[in-house]
């Protein structure tokens, strides 16, 4: 990550000489760093709860590869500021760390960069202070500012370390030019904060409210003291704007990096600012001090009285104002900024609240309004002033992307002003600054007219702002290191990076530069910065808080951005909501806007808080932002409208959150098990079929969808909805996202449970939230946040959507609505901390009738791209196999197992079948022996465990297939019937063996068709018996009455059957004869013929039973497949006698496996042919009545 501005440095022969021996692996690595290249190195902190108890850790050095710049004035330039990791990494081994007697605790991170005190001798390095100090002389300067204390924390505290020491490297070749003192909260500590792995030192401080620690004047200065620190960087918010920091400073002898405290407070009060703005004649709008003006007194202020009648201090001075000015209006905290104390309202009915808010969140600062300018932009000028009287405008930027006049998108050059204009801005920016002796970085800001092509003095931030590496990609100006700079005493027009920025030498000192008449070379790219948030898009950008698993942000050539919280890290209630800022450039701005969506759109970031980035890029996409036409009200506008969003199918939505759903309730489910087992319970064991089949119900959007979920295997559900089955696998990812794969569909599924819901996140469409249903007349907090104040009186009526409390949250108060109209009773009192969730009121509805129903969902299921492939089960092998392990199949077990049959070659049946079986013994075999120790249910679970104790997971396992038995006995029933005529392996027979083996009357079934196939397979191989058979009727006079007296394994039906096929027809004629013979043994048969005509065969005969004299006739036909049995049933059947009704049709079907589609080897298959039987028997129902056909029977393989 690469958070700071590009920088030209002198070039190697210019530079101070560093040594005359450089090693190889030290220039190496030197210049890998200076490219911009990732450099390996290992840092060991040293961050003890008591100073003796030091941790490790190891890190990776990432730095960006170089952007392409032009070379300036025979210099080179480095792209986006190559930040690697050894800048990064904090300076060596600090000794006689000082400790002040504070309320607080210190801790020293001491970290070994790859530059070891070795290497550092062998190059000759100075020391650090020395070396600094030369540098600081050498251009003008007049102190030295080594030790800083970063004042604040989060993004300003990362940005400045990261660049003071991006600076110090490239400028003087160090990494250790500085020492950095942090202040660290126990949230800070706790959220695994980001600046606190790169300071020297942090100090810890109270928690709670910035007042307790970033913006206590008085312990920073204690602070100060106590640490011996030379300077105080206070960033951006909490004291960075209170005169008395430099003040009491400056009593001090301690530096404070930005203007003095009487400017800072002049100019950086925004009612002292307008009323200097008007004075010098730069445009003001209307508002609350207008004809006001004021010169400055001799301490650097205006006069009390004329400060004080630019201010409103009551709601009744505010409606006078608002009154005066005209609507719409803003109200505007003079202390505020980062869009806390700021409220616009559009009529009078809203001012009181508005007011309040104000003041409550802004404490103590003083209060004005001024009209709000529509349509206009919000363009600033960066600006910095030294103390020798100089100021420069280092360009500027367009941050008319707000909502809640927070700023969203910041983007430089400001392309909307025109150049002319532009300069004009600068220019009475300067002389505002210059005039009065500004010092530091500082922002003029303005609204912009763009069809007037006018502009107006908006206020001026006396400190540096979180969008300045947008100025510091547009000039290379590295803007913390500037800051640290001028307040060491060098005049502007000494510093390289100014100069470079005016086209001039960055070493000759001698050519001055005329800030206000020079001009500098215009920037030759567009930057679009984004500001990456713990807010909610969905729901106005409500600030949320919580811990943070993962951030994934890859830079790039054109986009870099850097992070306040690394992974394991988090929000915490009293942190800004800002964490990140990601900055893109290009030729233009549509280059820029390009670079900055492909790199939201690879971000990834994981946690229990929301964020904006997909809301952003879709805000990227819009016509309006493309062709920059937006201006401040613009995304508030697309805000209340909701015309921006995510978009996305809701099946999509409803399907991935039902499949959530049932991930989640299985792993609480095997969770549940595991821990019992644990404590060996036996209770969960006997139900772990439940969690076979459940229902899943998904409300969303006033709809109630009830899923039925099947479980087809350890990661593949079957979802059932209306009559609709949709088959998903689902991949679950260390870092708790999954994949689920329907059909060729994959979607990448991330979901969150909270107290207001499920919060799912889909890659390629967004984050949903799916809220929880309550009772409409519970009045529940939105997010995490202190109640300040109830807005109506307990008991008192309240109407849906009116606001009814205020939270406070990441330092902003926000109202919070009602969702129903009735009378409210409160349920917390102001000063309770609430979690989203919680219990705020109560209502006693008005009309309990007029509360929106749920409904159940009718119709028909699409989810997108899944209308015609609702998924596969997978291959037939592995459905069985999964089946056996005691999962649920997607159709019939036995089915199952004669498709598989059916489908695999006659080669791999004997291992298909060894693999099936060994499935079956692994789990049945420990039951059966234990059955055979007449142990009960209860005891065998616990001899299981005892067995298990160090794999839980296997004796449930076990458990699961064991309470799928019945299902598991038909497969393999079904498996052994359709391998019942192989001549089985050793390895297969000794599987039969084992089945045979098998003890319990629940085993009863399989161990006895194993005992007849053990005896079938200790006979002579059925092909040897076939030819042997063949052999005997392959004649023209055969001994019938002595084969059909044969046994079965010798002369069988299943050996007749298979020569009505042979090639011989005589061996047909005489096998279809032997057959008939063979089922007729039990009759007196009176005379039987055969009659052949190429591959049809037919048998006719007359028989009777033993004793009696009633002769009965049957016709029996051999056709080659099903669908042949409808000819016959229709046919004309030459009965002699058709009176007696008790006439026999038989029809043989010699179709098998291997003849394909016609052989029914599925249960399915052979269900509907029997059907269609049925079908052609009833349609020649007349025809066998007049033939006196009393049955038909049916004869073919079995699978």
């Amino acid at each position: 990550l690469v958070p700071s501005a590009s920088c030209a440095v002198p070039s190697r022969k210019t530079m101070p000489a560093i040594s005359k021996k450089v090693s190889a692996a030290s220039t190496r690595r030197d210049t890998a760093l200076a490219l911009g290249m990732a450099v390996p190195m290992t840092m060991t902190f040293a961050m003890p709860r008591q100073v003796s108890a030091p941790r490790a850790a190891q890190v990776q050095a990432v730095s960006e590869a170089p952007s392409s710049q032009p070379q300036v004035s025979g210099h080179r330039a480095v792209g986006a500021a190559a930040l690697g990791g050894l800048l990064a990494a904090g300076s060596l081994t600090r000794q006689n760390q000082r400790r002040g007697p504070l309320p607080t605790r210190t801790v020293a991170c001491s970290a070994t960069a790859t530059l070891d005190r070795e290497e550092q001798e062998e190059v000759g390095l100075a020391d650090p202070a020395e070396k600094l100090e030369e540098y600081i002389k050498a251009k003008g300067g007049n102190k030295v500012l080594r030790k800083i204390l970063i004042a604040n924390n989060g993004m300003a505290a990362t940005k400045a370390i990261l660049s003071m020491r991006q600076w110090a490297y490239l400028e003087l070749g160090l990494d250790n030019a500085f020492e950095f003192v942090a202040m660290a909260t126990r949230d800070d500590l706790e959220a695994n904060a980001e600046f606190l792995r790169l300071a020297d030192t942090f100090v810890e401080v109270p928690s709670g409210k910035n007042v307790n620690n970033y913006a206590n004047v008085d312990l920073i200065c204690e602070i100060a003291k106590a640490q011996g620190v030379d300077a105080v960087w206070p960033g951006w918010g909490h004291a960075s704007e209170n005169p008395k920091l430099p003040q009491k400073l400056s009593e001090m002898g301690v530096t404070f990096i930005g203007p003095t405290s009487p400017v800072m407070s002049v100019l950086g009060d925004k009612i002292a600012a307008n009323i200097l703005a008007q004075t010098a004649g730069v445009p003001c709008i209307p508002w609350s001090g207008d004809g006001l003006d004021a010169s400055l007194q001799e301490d650097g202020t205006i006069p009390e009285e004329v400060f004080k009648k630019g201010c409103v201090f009551s709601v009744e001075e505010a409606k006078a104002s608002a009154e005066k000015i005209g609507f719409p209006i803003m109200i505007k905290a003079s202390e505020g900024g980062g869009g806390k104390g700021i409220r616009m309202i559009d009529k009078m009915e809203e001012l009181e609240n508005a007011f309040i808010q104000v003041q409550n969140e802004v404490v103590g600062s003083p209060i004005f309004m001024m009209q709000l300018c529509s349509g206009a932009r919000h363009i600033e000028v960066q600006i910095v002033g030294d103390e020798h009287g100089c100021a420069v405008a280092l360009n500027g930027r367009d941050c008319s992307t707000q909502r809640r006049f927070q700023k969203i998108f910041e983007e430089g050059p400001p392309s909307i002003v025109p150049r002319a204009t532009f300069r004009e801005m600068e220019k009475a920016a300067q002389r505002l600054t210059q005039n009065l002796g500004y010092k530091g970085a500082g922002t003029v800001e303005y609204l912009y007219n763009v069809n007037e092509d006018k502009f107006y003095f908006l206020e001026l931030n006396p400190r540096l702002q979180v969008e300045h590496p947008v100025t510091e990609e547009v000039t290379r100006v590295n803007m913390p290191a500037t800051q640290m700079l001028v307040c060491s005493g060098i005049p502007l027009q000494n510093l390289p990076q100014i100069r470079t920025f005016y086209g001039k030498s960055s070493d000759d000192l001698t050519s001055p530069i005329n800030f206000l008449e020079d001009d500098y070379v215009y920037p030759d790219r567009h930057v679009i910065a984004a500001r990456i948030t713990a807010e909610n898009p969905d729901d106005a950008f409500k600030p949320t808080s919580g811990k943070i698993q993962r951030i994934k942000f890859q830079s790039s050539v054109s986009c870099w951005g850097y992070f306040s919280v690394g992974a394991n890290g988090g929000i915490h209630e009293y942190a800004d909501s800002q964490f990140g800022h990601i900055f893109a450039h290009g030729a233009n701005r549509e280059d820029a806007r390009k670079a900055l969506m492909l790199a939201l759109r690879n971000m990834d970031i994981v946690g229990e808080i929301r964020n904006p980035v997909e809301y952003l890029v879709e805000l990227l996409k819009t016509d309006a932002f493309i062709q920059n036409t937006i201006d401040t009200s613009w995304l508030d506008g697309i805000l209340a409208a909701r015309s921006v969003g995510v978009k996305y199918n809701q099946f999509d939505i409803i399907f991935n959150a039902a499949i959530f759903k049932a991930v989640q309730t299985l792993k609480s489910s095997e969770d549940e098990v595991l821990s019992a087992l644990e404590k060996s319970q036996l209770g969960p064991l006997k139900d772990l079929s439940k969690m076979n089949s459940f229902p899943i119900e998904i409300a969303f959007e006033g709809v109630k969808y009830n899923f039925e979920v099947t479980r087809l295997g350890p990661d593949l559900l079957q979802m059932s909805i209306g009559g609709q089955k949709f088959i998903s696998q689902v991949l679950t990812q260390p870092d708790g996202t999954f994949f689920v794969s329907t059909g060729n569909k994959v979607n990448k599924v991330f979901g969150t449970e909270e107290a207001l819901g499920l919060r799912l996140r889909l890659e390629g469409i967004g984050t949903v939230m799916l809220p929880t249903l309550y009772d409409p007349s519970e009045l529940r907090s939105e997010f995490n946040g202190k109640v300040v104040r109830y807005l109506q009186d307990d008991g008192a009526a309240v109407k849906e959507g009116e606001p009814y409390v205020e939270l406070e949250a990441m330092k902003m108060i926000m109202p919070v609505k009602a969702s129903g109209s009735g009378k409210i009773s409160h349920t917390a009192g102001a000063g309770s901390i609430v979690a989203a969730g919680d219990l705020l009121g109560s209502l006693e509805l008005d009309d309990p009738s007029k509360v929106k129903k749920i409904v159940a969902f009718e119709g028909s299921f699409q989810p997108t791209d899944l209308e015609d492939d609702k998924g596969s089960a997978g291959s037939l092998q592995s459905q069985v196999s999964m089946l056996l392990d005691g999962y649920l199949p997607v159709e019939g077990s036995a089915s199952l197992a004669q498709k598989l049959f059916a489908e695999t070659p006659a080669a791999e049946r004997d291992q298909v079948t060894i693999d099936i079986l060994d499935r079956f013994l692994a789990v049945e075999e420990k039951f059966s022996s234990l059955n055979a120790e007449n142990l009960t249910d209860d005891q065998i679970f616990t001899t299981l465990i005892n067995e298990n104790k160090e794999s839980l997971v296997t004796v449930a396992n076990l458990c699961r297939a064991h309470s799928q038995l019945a299902a598991r006995t038909e497969t393999v029933l079904a498996t052994l019937r359709s391998v019942r005529s192989l001549t089985p392996s050793a390895g297969l027979a000794e599987r039969i063996r084992k089945l045979a083996d098998l003890t319990g009357q629940s085993y009863g079934s399989v161990a006895l068709v194993a005992k007849n196939l053990t005896a079938k397979m200790s006979a002579t191989p059925f092909d040897e018996r076939l030819s042997s058979l063949r052999s005997k009727l392959d004649s023209s006079a055969v001994d019938f009455q002595a084969v059909s007296a044969l046994p079965a394994s010798q002369a069988g039906a299943e050996l007749l059957t298979s020569l009505l096929k042979d090639s011989s027809e005589e061996v047909r004629s005489n096998a279809l004869e032997a057959l008939m013979r063979r089922l007729y043994r039990s009759f007196v048969i009176e005379d039987l013929k055969v009659e052949s005509s190429g591959d049809e065969m037919s048998s006719s005969l007359k028989f009777k039973f033993p004793g009696t004299t009633s002769v009965r006739e049957a016709i029996v036909r051999v056709v080659p497949s099903a669908d042949k049995i409808k000819d016959v049933v229709k046919g004309a059947l030459a009965f002699q006698d058709v009176s007696s009704g008790n006439n026999t049709v038989k029809v043989i079907v010699t179709s098998s496996a291997e003849q394909g589609e016609d052989f029914y080897a599925q249960d399915a298959d052979f269900q509907s042919m029997i059907a269609d039987a049925e079908v052609a028997m009833k349609a020649a129902d007349e025809n066998l009545k007049s033939s006196g056909v009393r049955e038909v029977g049916i004869m073919m393989t079995q699978a």
